[in-house]
């Protein structure tokens, strides 16, 4: 007598059941989750930034229903933008951007109905996506000594962040370490530059990468702003393709995880409601940011 085998765990499942929860939520309860993991994940380092981004999120566990109160999102926004206030001029640029962001979410709950609280969310989401990337691209591209490489160059001789991705990029790695020798006898009291220069050892593969990630960065940025201004359908496709790259691509080698996860936040509402395919592609998105927190640089430059 011929029995039935048991049929084998389907691999997607999990992922087919997470992507159906996503699916079904609401824009709103959605983006306040993505926004909740933000905060306590990538949120400000001050003191009181972390207790109350914890506390909201020990709330929402026992009352999940006080994610979609505004005084919630208005303690973690004060919170936040006091953190800001504190350390205004160490501030990274990306931090302004969350601050913004936790206040329209606050906004967001406080009006209401639905429709015109979704509408709020869509219209920021799509405003800072142009603003942000056209801003940056139009920044970068009429400063003289950005668009010459000289910073990302920089970054590569210089910042243990991109030393296991300039090892990747066959960058001779005495030549970091020359660089930094440099600025180590700098901070001598007797040391003496001469002319006010400082001259860094480099040649011209560093030069050559420098100046392909800064190509990268401004022409990629400038496209995505354009794509997402005009609010078309098949812009808007383009406008996701190319965020998601930039997103994939950026993150593994420069680690400002939650700039990143603020873009796929603003990308993920303006594809909800309008592409199914994109916005699952944006959990995909968020998934790479956390895989890519792992020690890979650290890998990289023992092997």
């Amino acid at each position: 007598m011929l029995t039935r085998a048991p049929a084998l765990p389907q691999l997607g499942g999990p992922v087919s059941r997470l992507a159906a929860r996503v699916e079904s939520a609401t824009l709103l309860d959605a983006a306040s989750g993505l926004t909740l993991f933000l905060v306590v994940v990538f949120g400000f380092d001050a003191w009181w930034a972390k207790f109350v981004g914890y506390a909201a999120f020990l709330v929402f566990l026992f009352h999940p229903a006080s994610i979609r109160q505004w005084p919630f999102w208005a303690a973690i926004a004060g919170a936040s933008t006091l953190s800001l206030l504190v350390d205004w001029s160490s501030a990274d640029n990306h931090k302004y951007l969350l601050a913004y962001w936790l206040w329209v979410m606050t906004l967001a709950h406080a009006v209401g109905p639905e429709p015109f609280q979704v509408r709020l969310l869509v219209s920021n989401a799509r405003f800072f996506a142009v603003f942000i990337f056209l801003g940056a691209a139009l920044q970068k591209f009429f400063s003289p000594t950005y668009m010459s490489g000289e910073m990302f160059e920089t970054l590569l001789l210089l910042d243990d962040r991109f030393r296991a991705f300039a090892q990747l990029a066959g960058i001779d790695q005495t030549i970091p370490d020359a660089a930094v020798k440099v600025v180590t006898v700098l901070k001598s009291p007797m040391s003496m530059v001469a002319n006010n220069e400082l001259v860094f050892p480099s040649n011209d593969r560093v030069h050559v990468v420098a100046q392909l990630i800064t190509w990268y960065d401004v022409y990629v940025q400038f496209a995505i702003g354009l794509a997402f201004l005009f609010g078309r359908r098949a812009t808007d496709i383009a406008g996701h393709a190319l965020l998601l790259f930039f997103i994939f691509t950026t993150y593994l080698p420069a680690p400002v995880f939650g700039f990143g996860w603020t873009l796929g936040i603003l990308g993920f509402i303006l594809a909800k409601d309008r592409f199914r395919q994109l916005s699952l592609a944006y959990l995909a998105a968020f998934a790479a940011i956390l895989l890519y927190q792992a020690p890979w640089r650290e890998w990289v430059l023992q092997s």
